[in-house]
């Protein structure tokens, strides 16, 4: 593909964004960025990868209660990084270094706020009602039941909104980041790739 092409999928647990963002990797013979970052992360902070991905997407320790988040307190010299900061600037500047040269999608990391001034990236939000994700939990994570999945999902999109709002100092699945908000119950994991690639083609002169 001569024109770089960088897909972006923020998303609600059990809305099908991982699954999604495949099959438009698969599409556009994209390298897919998920978890598979982590080694990445890891090569570049110097960390064992089980470390990493027991920080990744997680705050550790309690949040300041501070105005402003993580903006605020970087600019404070005095007060010292958290592992979880220290992984969320490697994070940043190896998707900021992909984005200078590669084509790819990446689901997730807080990417939709990074690439907001890239011209060449598509940001998107996947979500969906709790009908249609709770039997994906389920499925997912292996458990039978809907108490615990619901339990699962709303853990993980709590971590996800702690995680973005803080670092970001935007909302969490709010349209100011995005450029396109889908519900993937609508038409499906298979419709809403293809509803997305239709945008991508038009995006990106395909």
């Amino acid at each position: 593909m001569d024109k770089q092409m960088i897909i972006s999928i923020g998303r609600q647990c059990g809305s099908g964004g991982h699954a999604i963002g495949a099959k438009l990797s698969e599409r556009y013979g994209l390298q897919l960025y998920d978890r598979n970052i982590i080694a990445l992360l890891a090569e570049d902070m110097k960390k064992d990868t089980d470390s990493v991905a027991r920080m990744e997407e997680k705050l550790s320790g309690l949040l300041p209660k501070r105005k402003g988040g993580f903006e605020a307190k970087i600019k404070d010299l005095m007060n010292r990084l958290s592992p979880s900061d220290e992984m969320y600037l490697h994070e940043r500047g190896l998707i900021s270094r992909l984005a200078e040269t590669e084509s790819f999608v990446i689901i997730g990391r807080g990417a939709n706020d990074m690439l907001a001034d890239n011209p060449n990236a598509l940001r998107l939000f996947i979500y969906a009602p709790e009908s249609f994700r709770l039997p994906r939990v389920k499925a997912d994570y292996g458990i039978e039941s809907d108490d615990e999945a619901r339990k699962k999902m709303e853990q993980t999109d709590r971590e996800r909104r702690e995680y973005f709002e803080y670092y970001t100092g935007r909302t969490w699945g709010m349209y100011d980041h995005h450029d396109l908000m889908i519900n993937s119950a609508l038409l499906g994991i298979n419709g809403t790739a293809d509803l997305i690639a239709s945008v991508a083609d038009k995006k990106f002169g395909l």
